[in-house]
């Protein structure tokens, strides 16, 4: 080999982790293509480089390192969440005894029961539990919260328990139900109705909220005119969930029916209000007068028609624009 061959193999075995890589110039590569013809050193060495043993074995046991060390994360956790059940056991049994000793009953200590059972929900159920944590400590939680309700409401003489329970489930469904579901496997019939599935949860529970509150107190006219609000509102919800979710066009005529839609449940919700409470058929916008905002009726129709008229024209744009769109891509 004489002396210009060994440099070149220098300089070639220098390039061949960017060769293997393919990261080297053009002019690199044929170079180093050219060398591997004529230089079975070169060659050899290529070959060798090109052996993944090491990185394989190397790769195998990096995951086998991080495994172990997963599941002794999971351990120590799973113990600490032991340790802190036990902590919250401490009150529980102190509390009975005293119960027992006094012969005050036991309304005191299944409160206080309840109350650990609780944070043991947003505690212990996170680190004792293996998969889906989130979805179990939520679930525990209500579960938990209505068990305080029920003996809080024993402890004071009962009929308060549906009352503070029903709104309660309304209110935590609104913040928590998206994330349950979400995580959970339905049938394959309703996996890809989960949207919907919660639109009609949280509208049953808002409707029975509104009768359970109104019909404890007898307030009869005061449900009647819970549900006509909620009728209007939610009509008005639904039309824009169903459009957003299900209706196979693009999304600038989405966005432009529910800018239409928008702008005539704003401006006509008071007068449909009106119609079913009242019985009086009224349009606010027919008192329009831009020359007069001094009086409520003027000025509710003046903001009324120019929320009309800019939400018709920028509805009308976006819907323009998104059917334009749509010829074209047809």
């Amino acid at each position: 080999m004489n002396k210009n061959n060994f440099n070149e193999c220098g300089v070639v075995q220098d390039l061949l982790p960017l060769y293997y890589d393919n990261a080297c110039t053009p002019a690199s590569r044929k170079m180093v293509e050219q060398h591997l013809m004529i230089c079975e050193k070169c060659r050899k060495t290529y070959e060798e480089l090109k052996n993944t043993t090491i990185d394989t074995v190397m790769e195998s046991e990096s995951a086998g390192i991080l495994e172990r060390h997963a599941r002794k994360e999971r351990n120590m956790a799973y113990k600490a969440g032991i340790v802190i059940a036990f902590l919250l056991l401490v009150p529980i049994v102190i509390t009975f005894i005293i119960s027992v000793n006094n012969g005050g009953g036991l309304g005191v200590f299944a409160v206080l029961t309840a109350s650990m059972m609780l944070a043991a929900s947003l505690v212990v159920v996170p680190l004792v539990s293996r998969q889906k944590r989130m979805i179990k400590s939520i679930l525990t939680s209500v579960i938990s919260l209505l068990f305080i309700f029920f003996f809080v409401d024993q402890m004071n003489g009962g009929g308060q328990f549906i009352l503070w329970s029903i709104p309660t489930i309304f209110g935590l469904s609104i913040v928590f139900f998206p994330l349950v579901i979400r995580n959970i496997a339905l049938p394959p019939v309703l996996s890809d109705k989960k949207a919907l599935i919660m639109m009609t949860w949280d509208t049953l529970w808002l409707f029975l909220t509104i009768f359970e509150v109104c019909n404890h107190s007898g307030d009869v006219e005061g449900m009647r005119a819970g549900y006509t609000v909620s009728l209007i509102l939610m009509t008005g919800v639904w039309f824009v969930f169903l459009i957003a979710r299900y209706l196979p066009v693009n999304v600038w005529i989405k966005a432009g029916m529910i800018s239409i839609i928008g702008c005539i449940w704003t401006v006509f919700t008071n007068d449909v209000y009106v119609y079913f409470m009242e019985h009086k058929k009224q349009l606010t916008i027919l008192a329009t007068d831009f020359s007069d905002w001094s009086n409520t009726t003027c000025y509710n129709a003046n903001v009324f028609t120019l929320t009309l008229i800019f939400g018709g024209i920028i509805g009308g744009l976006l819907l323009m624009y998104g059917i334009i769109n749509m010829k074209r891509k047809r």
